[in-house]
């Protein structure tokens, strides 16, 4: 699926009529990464539908590639009927295993050959035989299936690269989306899976492969009529806890970093304040000290109570106007949060119109 080169009107009952094709539950998962912006999210489903077609080549590759090695491994341990086989059906598959090629051998006809059935089993399958349980199958063939493997590279490192592969082909294959993926990490991994097989089929894979390309094509921001919080992000900010200093969090203010952010015990964030609220705070404790205080004895948490907490965390896809709404109500600072909640950046009210 190629990127329209002519312009598509996105009416109002064209939007309504894909809306409900679509069906709402999926539609709202682009809606919410568009930020409310229909148009936006139409255009981050057709990328997340060209980036799955992108991956229909690499992701066939190294799914044939696996499976062919795998049963070559199994022709010369069991012979070249080895789906029949007592010796690997009852010795060798776990029940799972076992009924997955059961299942094969019934969707490939009556007396199918090993080709058939080989053709019916899943990835699935495949990246199974990498399990812990099946280490007498690798003990001493790991290196015959993978003869390009770099020394020390371990049975469960493969095979947990294939469990991702396969988690990714899955939601390729069931149209869920990829926007919040590595998507450059999971190619990398197909081409490397392909390679400890053949370096030369790897190659031609990632010669040939668009994912590159495609990716390149995401929809941004201003791009699709849509600002998000992210683009607004400053990254110069410091982290503390309530039970960190004052004096340690002065000597981490400077002209760049004028904003901390405030962690819990598991690194979530609490509360976010300046170098103004701590100005604020040393000048309210000195007043009655004769103008002196000893911030080592003060700590983030006395600041906190003493001025509350005018902060909130909200996700960096959302649309800035959202942050903008806040800080026009009050909040001295926005906290934006990545899709695995960890803190992408800030954006402080101070020396701000909004």
């Amino acid at each position: 699926m190629a990127e329209s080169q002519v312009p598509y009107s996105n009416l109002p009952h064209q939007i309504a009529a894909i809306r409900a094709s679509l069906s709402e539950p999926r539609f709202s998962t682009y809606l919410a990464k568009g930020g409310g912006d229909e148009g936006y999210a139409i255009a981050l489903y057709l990328y997340n539908a060209r980036v799955a077609k992108a991956f229909m080549y690499p992701l066939g590759v190294v799914e044939v590639t696996l499976r062919n090695a795998i049963d070559a491994l199994l022709v010369a341990q069991h012979g070249p009927a080895w789906q029949l086989e007592p010796s690997f059906r009852d010795s060798v598959l776990m029940p799972d295993g076992l009924s997955a090629l059961d299942t094969a051998i019934r969707r490939a006809g009556v007396q199918p050959t090993r080709d058939h059935v080989v053709a019916e089993l899943t990835f699935d399958f495949w990246s199974n035989l990498l399990r812990p349980e099946y280490g007498s199958l690798w003990r001493t063939s790991l290196n015959v299936v993978f003869p390009n493997l770099v020394r020390g590279t371990t049975r469960h490192q493969i095979q947990a690269k294939a469990r991702e592969i396969n988690r990714f082909r899955n939601r390729v294959a069931h149209h869920e989306p990829v926007l919040d993926l590595n998507i450059t990490d999971i190619h990398a991994k197909i081409v490397e899976l392909a390679g400890l097989r053949c370096a030369e089929t790897a190659a031609w894979l990632r010669h040939h492969s668009t994912v590159g390309i495609v990716t390149r094509t995401r929809p941004r921001g201003a791009a699709a009529g849509f600002t998000s919080v992210e683009t607004r992000l400053a990254t110069d900010f410091v982290t503390v806890t309530e039970t960190t200093t004052l004096d340690a969090v002065a000597h981490q203010f400077d002209r760049k970093n004028q904003v901390a952010v405030c962690l819990d015990d598991r690194g979530s964030p609490v509360a976010a304040f300046g170098a103004l609220e701590l100005t604020q705070y040393i000048s309210k404790v000195a007043k009655p000290n004769g103008g002196l205080v000893a911030l080592d004895e003060h700590t983030v948490k006395s600041l906190l109570e003493a001025y509350g907490r005018r902060w909130i965390a909200i996700s960096a896809s959302d649309p800035f106007s959202n942050a903008a709404e806040h800080l026009l109500k009050g909040m001295e600072f926005v906290v934006g949060l990545d899709a695995n909640g960890d803190i992408a950046g800030v954006i402080p009210r101070a020396l701000r119109r909004y």
